[in-house]
């Protein structure tokens, strides 16, 4: 836990794979996710390529309701040092797959990065055993994890800092 932001005050992105329900014990796990944001919380922050992804007509409709009641970021111009940082994502992102191939995952990833997220929570199976790599680029400020990581991370911060004011990061 060493490094990780308190995810009661920091900003918690997204991806739209995040929301999907499948019948199985998960969907409680997300239940108690979006009561948390709903009770103010936790921040949840939808990247605008995310929200792009969501608008697909095959994203189930409680999805893409989900993702346009949320905040989101705004597409903006990227300077020299954003677009060879969103190469770096890419081409670790990409491994050898065909170019262009995971840059919507790479873009998502960016934007939690740069709008100053403490946390990108997915369940894509091809972002997720990459974290070691990605978080040497995108750096220690935001951790790649899955809903259950963030609720288990979530409940640690509760019990043993109850008033959020307390601390802005974990000790080591």
């Amino acid at each position: 836990m060493p490094g990780r932001l308190d995810p009661r005050i920091c900003n918690i992105h997204i991806d739209a794979n995040t929301l999907d329900r499948d019948g199985s014990g998960r969907d409680a796990l997300l239940d108690r996710f979006m009561a948390l944001r709903d009770a103010g919380k936790i921040i949840i922050v939808v990247p605008d390529s995310v929200l792009g992804e969501a608008a697909h007509p095959n994203t189930p409709t409680s999805v893409r309701t989900a993702m346009h009641s949320k905040v989101y970021t705004l597409p903006v111009a990227r300077t020299a040092g954003e677009m060879d940082l969103l190469a770096k994502v890419r081409a670790a992102l990409r491994g050898n797959a065909q170019p262009g191939k995971h840059d919507k995952d790479a873009e998502h990833l960016f934007e939690a990065e740069k709008y100053g997220g403490g946390y990108f929570i997915t369940n894509d199976g091809r972002v997720l055993p990459k974290r070691g790599c990605l978080d040497k680029l995108i750096g220690p400020a935001l951790s790649i994890v899955t809903v259950e990581e963030f609720l288990d991370i979530y409940d640690r911060y509760q019990r043993d800092r109850p008033d959020p004011a307390d601390s802005r990061r974990y000790p080591e």
